[in-house]
Formats: structure tokens, C-alpha cells, sequence
């Protein structure tokens, strides 16, 4: 369904102290306060150099702003809306977005950007003409404490149908590729039909009849999807379900940038932070990044899914604090499990190379040399209580992929 265009596109290069800016009108008295304006500073501010990063762009290059304000409260005081940086045509990204509230006092605008204490409080503060009860708590939770970003499991699922398969990735890499953290994986392939990673509130963003869709969900994630077209018609903010039709896999490019084949450029957001999937579960896969962007690859049991490997099989979101799968690795036999975090502890069993065992969290303990020369002070404790030493177990990682034991 084609959208009627309701955005504006400025030119940003401000560089603002807080995440809530305003925009203070003097003399004239008539001079009409801009919401356009003060949303691009409030961009500008907290988003710009995390924007330019991403986009590969030199520290003080302008950055084009699309503002996109959605409801107006009856009073004409309120308005939330979204906003987008264009991503340059050289660039293999997807858009830097933030929702917003703006509200009209004392003749100016006061901005709070999605992710900010400002805007869980603008999301309270609103009009009930505005937005209901349901999405309010939704959007409050983007600027929850960010702890549980360290979780392993996050009960999400991967984009497209529960069972589903013959889908394929291209690897774990950044918002643009080489960007950090390593937030995003390219699918590809299966059904082409992307669906909702987990229920949540839905958001459109640049416009367009095939805008960058993004969902904000009930458990605190936000998860990007770029590309697609044949979208979705549900209105701003609905509440989603998960597996909830998005769109088609394809080369859209609403906000700008550069694709190539069909694809959905999915990424993950905890708010308006972007959080690496290196060690996270999703759709019953653990995923790993390594160095290269791009190298990445899923895990489940033994099998490993390597970019352009097929197939991956949408297994649902999992039982969040489930842990971690991984293999132990000893080429010269087998791996040990302890009692306790020591290499002096009792041996409870003794297991064979290529076992998969389940982490759930981690302590620090004696310093182990595992099979690649590598030394770790971690020890993950399983789900049987006993632990294994993090330097013999293959996470594709050198640090802990699981949270600290509390």
C-alpha cells in the first residue's frame, strides 16, 4: 500500500550537548517554531558521529535528515513521529533511525529521541489522543537498563516462518558491513516472506511505498528490516505478533545506500544501541562473528552454518536464559568437567571431543591452555551445575559468550 509522503529532508551538522534538544524562538513574536528543525539538532546530537561511523563518512560531513512527524495530539503540543539519516549511495547499510516525541513549551520544541530516559518519560507524559496504554509500555522499555543485552538468549526467532528452511545468511557483520558492533546478518533464499523476529509494535521509516520497517518488540529488543517490498499495510505502532508478515525479501532502498541480490538486512538493537549477535541466540541458532565482517556463522548441536551454507531452519525464539550450545574440543581426547572452577577440582565426567555442551553462565578460576595455545580464566558452568573450562570449548570466541554467574 502506497503511503502518502509526510516527510521533510534536512541537513544535519550540528553537534549538541544532550540527547533532548530544543529549539528556543525569540523575537519575532509570529515566528513559527520548527519541529523539523529541532528534531534534525536532536539527531544531529546523539546520533550523528554513531551515523557517519556507519556510514563510512569523513567527522564533520553533513548528514541528510528525514523527519517524519506521524500523530499530532489534538492541542497541536504533542507529536511523535520518526527520523532517519539518508544513507549515501556508496554505502551497504541500513538507515540510523530514532522515534520521537516533540512537545510545544514555553515556544519551542523539546525533542526526546527513542532509547533516552527523555523519551520513556515523553511516552508517559503524552496525550492519551496521542497513542494508548499498550504502546506506551512498549516504547518506555527501549530505555530500560541495558544488562540483559550481555544475555545469551533473546527470545527471538529468525525472520521468516516457525519450521521453516532452505533460508541462507551472508555472514555477521556491521550496520554497513564493516561498521561495529557486528549487529546485522543478510538472509537470504527459502520463501522469501519475512516475518516478525518476536511480537511487538511495528514502525515505518523514509517514506515511500516500501519504507525501512522496523520492530520494536515486547521484551526490550528492537530488530531492523531492510530491503523488503510487498510490505505489511498494518498502521504505525499496531501491536505485531511474532512470525507477523513483514515483507519480501528484495533490493529496496527507501533511506538510500546500496544493495546487492535479495535479501533482508536484518540487524539488532537493544533500544536505540546496537548490540552484536557474537554468542546470542536466535531462531535456535547461536551465532558467532569473527574479525572479518562478513565470516560469521550459526550454530546448533553440531551442525555449523557458514555464510552462503544451507540451510537454516527457523526454530522458533527459544526459552530465554536457556544458554549457550557449543562443542568441547580436545584434538588428543577428551575434555573434563569439574565440580567446581579449578583444574584441581573433582573430575565429575570426562566427555569426548566434538561433545555439545549447554552454558549458562561463566566465573573467573585458574587459567587453562586449551587446544589452541589460547589461555582463559573463565570457566562456564553448565546447566547441570559442573563446569568445563571456557579455553576447551569452541564458542568461536575468546571471551565468555554467556553472562557472569550471579
Amino acid at each position: 500500500m502506497k503511503r502518502p509522503p509526510r516527510h521533510t529532508l534536512l541537513t544535519a551538522g550540528f553537534a549538541l550537548a544532550t540527547l533532548v534538544a530544543s529549539t528556543a524562538f525569540g523575537a519575532p513574536a509570529a515566528a513559527k517554531p520548527s519541529l523539523d528543525q529541532a528534531v534534525t539538532q536532536a539527531m544531529g546530537a546523539a546520533k550523528g558521529a554513531e551515523a557517519r561511523s556507519i556510514y563510512e563518512l569523513a567527522p564533520a560531513a553533513g548528514l541528510a535528515t528525514i523527519v517524519e512527524p506521524d500523530r499530532t495530539s489534538k492541542d497541536g503540543r504533542w507529536v511523535f513521529g520518526g527520523a532517519a539519516f539518508r544513507v549515501p549511495t556508496t554505502t551497504h547499510a541500513g538507515p540510523v533511525t530514532a522515534l520521537f516525541f516533540g512537545h510545544l513549551a514555553n515556544g519551542r520544541w523539546e525533542i526526546a529521541l527513542e532509547g533516552s530516559e527523555a523519551f520513556a518519560r515523553a511516552s508517559a507524559d503524552a496525550p492519551a489522543d496521542l497513542m494508548g496504554a499498550g504502546e506506551r509500555a512498549t516504547l518506555a522499555s527501549t530505555a530500560a537498563p541495558q544488562t540483559f543485552a550481555d544475555s545469551a538468549a533473546t527470545g527471538l526467532a529468525l525472520p521468516w516462518k516457525a519450521n521453516g528452511g532452505n533460508w541462507r545468511h551472508w555472514g555477521v557483520h556491521g550496520d554497513s558491513g564493516t561498521s561495529t558492533p557486528y549487529n546485522a546478518i543478510d538472509f537470504y533464499g527459502g520463501d522469501r516472506y519475512v516475518r516478525a523476529a518476536a511480537p511487538g509494535r511495528l514502525y515505518r521509516f523514509c517514506g515511500t511505498s516500501t519504507p525501512y520497517i522496523k520492530v520494536v518488540h515486547d521484551n526490550g529488543w528492537t530488530t531492523g528490516y531492510y530491503h523488503t517490498y510487498n510490505q505489511t499495510t498494518v498502521a504505525d505502532g499496531s501491536q505485531v505478533a511474532l512470525g507477523a508478515y513483514i515483507g519480501e525479501i528484495g533490493e529496496q532502498l527507501p533511506c538510500g545506500g546500496r544493495a546487492n541480490g535479495d535479501h533482508v538486512h536484518w540487524t539488532l538493537w537493544k533500544g536505540n544501541t546496537a548490540v552484536g549477535v557474537n554468542g546470542k541466540e536466535i531462531g535456535g541458532w547461536t551465532w558467532y562473528a569473527q574479525s572479518t565482517a562478513y565470516q560469521g556463522y550459526a550454530v546448533r548441536g553440531s551442525t555449523r552454518i557458514n555464510n552462503s551454507d544451507c540451510c537454516l531452519t527457523n526454530y522458533g525464539p527459544g526459552d530465554p536464559g536457556s544458554g549457550v550450545s557449543a562443542p568441547v574440543y580436545n584434538p588428543n581426547g577428551s575434555v573434563n568437567i569439574r565440580s567446581g572452577p579449578s583444574s584441581t577440582a573433582t573430575v565429575v565426567r570426562s566427555v569426548a571431543s566434538g561433545t555439545t555442551v549447554n552454558l549458562v553462565c561463566y566465573v573467573n578460576g585458574d587459567t587453562m591452555t586449551g587446544p589452541w595455545n589460547n589461555t582463559s580464566k573463565a570457566w562456564d558452568r553448565l546447566d547441570d551445575g559442573n563446569y568445563v573450562s571456557d579455553a576447551w570449548v569452541d564458542t568461536g570466541s575468546d571471551t565468555p559468550v554467556v553472562p557472569a554467574c550471579t
